[in-house]
């Protein structure tokens, strides 16, 4: 006679830990290899860039898996056609906003925008340039932003007493206020913190409601990937 297989039953709680630990890790990681960077520790600037995504990418991975094969977290990784079509408004209208914050900021707009050295196409401009900005980091911080930690969070609250609208609207701010965080920690001016924290923020709260909204990642992942796309293209047609 088999054995029933019992479904698994999401820990909010320690869901929670997993992200907090995975962000604490991040923001370690990420100023660790800025100060290896500035300090010559590492020349290799495309050895640099890699590990800036890595330190990024390893603990927020580490705590979407341990939080998925341990402790029961449904991710939401999920898509349907219509995400296409609200990813895209989503994204189109976050980089509208971003547009005019650096607008305010900077005097002009696309002054947050990435720039590209000396143009060699190979393996590490495919991945600096396209690959990692456009599909690796959308994804990465998509299950962790919105898949665990929005997750975690609406589950404490909802535990604690919370009603369903109050602990919505906390998790879908918590959730936005991290991911603009990690995204400004090593930003070297007053003024490139504001603008890329409003970005960041604004972009994390279409793409939390828009999570909280379908129930689903597919439309937050085209939103997030929509948005870089808007910095990095423009970018790269200028080379």
């Amino acid at each position: 006679m088999s054995e029933v297989t019992k479904p698994r039953i999401f820990d909010a709680q320690r869901g929670l830990t997993d992200a907090t630990v995975g962000v604490v890790l991040a923001v370690a990681l990420v100023l660790f290899a800025s100060l290896a960077a500035a300090e010559f520790w590492i020349t290799d600037p495309n050895v640099s860039l890699l590990l800036s995504y890595l330190a990024v990418w390893i603990p927020l991975l580490g705590a979407v898996g341990i939080a998925w094969l341990f402790h029961g977290h449904d991710l939401g990784l999920r898509f349907h056609w219509l995400d296409l079509l609200w990813g895209l408004s989503i994204g189109l209208l976050a980089r509208s906003v971003a547009s005019v914050v650096e607008i305010l900021g900077y005097g002009q707009m696309g002054s947050s925008a990435v720039t590209f050295g000396e143009t060699v196409y190979d393996g590490w401009w495919l991945f600096g340039a396209l690959l990692a900005p456009v599909l690796l980091a959308p994804l990465v911080e998509e299950l962790f932003f919105r898949g665990l930690l929005l997750r975690s969070v609406l589950g404490v609250t909802r535990l604690s007493g919370g009603a369903r609208g109050t602990s919505t609207v906390i998790a879908v701010l918590v959730s936005a206020l991290v991911f603009a965080l990690v995204h400004v920690l090593t930003v070297g001016t007053v003024t490139g913190v504001w603008v890329a924290g409003v970005s960041t923020f604004v972009f994390g709260l279409g793409a939390a409601c828009l999570a909280v909204l379908t129930g689903r990642l597919g439309g937050a992942i085209i939103a997030h990937v929509t948005f870089n796309a808007l910095v990095v293209v423009p970018a790269l047609l200028v080379l």
